[in-house]
């Protein structure tokens, strides 16, 4: 566990059952290479997205207290969103403490956008099985909420905005391409790209429309920043 120590004092939070932290690193694929682990991060991400969704919506009405449902809504749609999230666990390099399958590995999925959403809220569920709400509220403050806050009102409408700063700058309007579609017909992935400026960003989805929003979620997170 000694590998888990670092992530540990980045993330603000020791466990007191380190198996619960490696189980919320493992992924699937790791799991059906090694016959002796029995576990991956799926019923632990299933656990940390309805406490993802809790925990946003108290925030979210405390920081708030004047925002009608809409725009509580489309707040909290900006910060659990798949892009925000992945984005999020990247500050503090989370795909490089991820349990992957070779071939997994072989193709990127470190860096992963659904990886990296799932491995975060499997993080955050395995906080509440160890430490409970108030641990869970702590994690949740520091390594999601506060990364995200001063891109609430923005990524809610992450398209627009971005059109309106590339208006306002002077730049042509941002330009959407499909860099690459996978997997079956019935589960499609798409991987967009958009052009601002001479910048480009990336972001993944089910659909097209999806891997835009991503895409421009990326975009304008880090305009504001």
């Amino acid at each position: 566990m000694k590998k888990f120590r670092t992530l540990e004092k980045q993330i603000g939070y020791r466990f007191k059952k380190k198996a619960l932290l490696e189980t919320a690193l493992t992924h699937p694929s790791f799991r059906f290479e090694h016959e002796g682990v029995n576990e991956d991060n799926q019923r632990l991400e299933f656990l940390g997205d309805a406490v993802l969704g809790l925990l946003a919506t108290d925030t979210l009405m405390q920081k708030h207290p004047h925002a009608d449902e809409g725009e509580l809504t489309k707040f909290k749609t900006a910060i659990i969103s798949g892009a925000a999230l992945a984005a999020t666990a990247r500050t503090f390099g989370l795909g490089e403490y991820l349990q992957l399958g070779k071939g997994e590995a072989a193709t990127g999925g470190a860096e992963r956008d659904s990886n990296l959403e799932d491995a975060l809220e499997a993080l955050l569920g395995a906080v509440w099985l160890d430490g409970g709400l108030k641990a869970s509220r702590r994690f949740f403050e520091k390594n999601i909420f506060q990364a995200l806050e001063p891109a609430e009102p923005a990524l809610a409408n992450p398209k627009g905005t971005l059109q309106e700063y590339a208006q306002k700058e002077g730049f042509a309007i941002p330009e959407y391409r499909v860099v690459e579609e996978s997997g079956p017909e019935h589960a499609r992935r798409y991987c967009i790209e958009v052009t601002v400026s001479t910048h480009a960003f990336r972001g993944e989805g089910s659909s097209r429309r999806e891997a835009e929003k991503n895409a421009a979620q990326e975009a304008v997170r880090s305009i504001i920043k």
